[in-house]
């Protein structure tokens, strides 16, 4: 069952143990983390899940974005975008994230990545 959430950062798509973020801010700072996270939290409570972030622009994520993250409950991360500067930013941020992390090119090869993530925990 998908449930969607309008945050101030972008549109979240909430599905059983995956989301996919379309993040609408050309950033992302600590504060924003929270206020991001803070609603996959209330929706999956302690239930692990995996973050996908579809991605259409380049855009400048603060690390201590990644400092909100609990891994031990956002267990994937998966980037998404087509553009080669997203690639190169999500290689970077790829050192910041303590759980499972990939790039793709498209949402629908994320999820399946997201699949295989949650069944292996």
């Amino acid at each position: 069952m998908k449930k969607n959430y309008n945050t101030p950062h972008g549109l979240m798509e909430c599905y059983e143990n995956y989301l996919v973020f379309y993040l609408s801010s050309s950033g992302i700072s600590g504060n924003a983390a929270k206020e991001i996270l803070a609603f996959a939290s209330d929706h999956y409570e302690k239930r692990p899940y995996v973050f996908i972030s579809n991605r259409a622009l380049p855009s400048d994520i603060d690390p201590a974005a990644y400092k909100a993250i609990n891994s031990k409950i956002m267990v994937g991360l998966a980037i998404v975008s087509e553009s080669e500067a997203v690639r190169n930013e999500a290689m970077v941020e790829m050192d910041m994230y303590d759980g499972s992390f990939s790039y793709f090119k498209t949402v629908d090869e994320a999820v399946e990545w997201a699949k295989t993530v949650i069944k292996e925990i």
